[in-house]
């Protein structure tokens, strides 16, 4: 989180020293960025020791390969060049299975695999059972639907299945886990266990768990099996070394397997007096009770589509970054903006919130916002500009 707030700082630096050139918040297959684009993360089921291939998205499926490199312990790290845009990420090899304590292997025919609608420069993707039923939900893969196919299995788990970094299905490495951490190795744990119960192999077992998944989430017969094995591999199974024998220390056992009610607000620069005076703002949002954003729990960034710029903010050529933070009982969203032509009054983006359990959205009122700081093209504040929320 310290990190994204410090890149939102320097960009902002840069630009009231020299000017914008302009950036790009919108990527698209095969721009040259000119630096490199690294994709690393784990792929576990338990962690693999195999293979990770990386390929380009276009026409809605599975482009060129852009890259393959080994997988060991299921830690992974490829560098595909200058290459931006959507990914399809496959992981195949063998792996100790969690329920049985086997040697188990997963085949070209049926790899797991994960996709970020959009990859540049470092970026974390965990490769998992949850990312593949994310895939298998997504549809085509274009850059809404592997955005939606993301939001709706993270929705029903309740953390972040392509940023949080499950971990080795360890005593010693669970206990230093952070708590979704430890929640993404128990749920995989427990589709193994699932596969152990059915007498399917993991493939099927996933096919039948997303045919128990819709638009609203997972229907409750899935969701009771999928609870069921859960409880069955942390309570009874010997073959658990991760150290949690009590579903408790767990969230697993909280889930309703429905998505969060969502609230979508919208937020309004004002007092600009150019229609393109605006070329880079910071500021704080501050959350009220009932509401919360989701986030990658590790980096403080929002994910993808929770936060997003009007039409006429994205004609702009903007470079946007948001981030999540609730400390001392106050929550806050920081977003920072560069645009390549300047922005003037009017709406500039658009904040989707969970609505907690026993709340009403609350009014837009509800929200203030403090610490704005603008710049125009020369660097220098513009005062009296202000941010709305409608």
């Amino acid at each position: 989180m310290k990190r994204l707030r410090l890149l939102a700082a320097v960009a902002f630096t840069a630009l009231s020293l020299g000017g914008c050139g302009g950036g790009s918040g919108a990527t698209n297959a095969g721009t040259d960025t000119g630096t490199g684009t690294v994709i690393s993360g784990m792929a576990t089921k338990g962690p693999i020791t195999g293979t990770v291939n990386i390929y380009a998205v276009s026409s809605g499926g599975k482009g060129s390969l852009l890259k393959s490199v080994p997988v060991n312990n299921g830690s992974y790290s490829a560098n595909i060049g200058s290459y931006v845009g959507a990914v399809l990420i496959e992981a195949t090899g063998s792996y100790t299975d969690e329920a049985t304590g086997e040697t188990r292997t997963i085949a070209s025919t049926a790899p797991l695999r994960a996709a970020l609608p959009g990859a540049s420069g470092p970026v974390t993707v965990a490769v998992t059972p949850l990312t593949e039923l994310a895939v298998q939900k997504s549809g085509a893969l274009t850059e809404a639907e592997i955005t939606a196919g993301n939001k709706l299995i993270s929705g029903i788990f309740n953390f972040d299945i392509i940023g949080t970094a499950p971990v080795a299905p360890t005593a010693a490495a669970v206990a230093s886990a952070t708590q979704s951490q430890k929640d993404y190795t128990l749920a995989i744990a427990a589709l193994s266990q699932l596969c152990s119960t059915l007498g399917k192999p993991l493939d099927e077992t996933l096919a039948d768990v997303a045919g128990g998944i819709g638009a609203a989430g997972m229907n409750s017969q899935t969701l009771s099996t999928f609870q069921s094995a859960a409880a069955t591999f942390i309570i009874v199974n010997t073959h658990n070394t991760t150290g949690v024998h009590d579903l408790s220390e767990t969230s697993l056992a909280a889930m309703t397997g429905k998505i969060p009610t969502t609230a979508s607000y919208t937020l309004a620069l004002e007092g600009v007096s150019a229609a393109s005076a605006v070329k880079g703002i910071q500021f704080e949002l501050v959350i009220p009770d009932g509401l919360t954003v989701r986030y990658n729990a590790s980096t403080g960034a929002t994910l993808p589509g929770i936060v997003t710029t009007s039409q006429a903010v994205a004609a702009t050529q903007p470079y946007l970054v948001t981030t999540f933070a609730t400390s001392t009982g106050v929550s806050l969203l920081s977003l920072g903006l560069m645009t390549g032509t300047g922005i003037g009054s009017g709406p500039l983006a658009t904040v989707t919130c969970d609505v907690m359990p026993g709340y009403a959205p609350p009014s837009p009122s509800a929200f203030s916002v403090r610490n704005i700081k603008a710049a125009d093209a020369s660097g220098a504040t513009i005062n009296g500009v202000s941010v709305t929320v409608y």
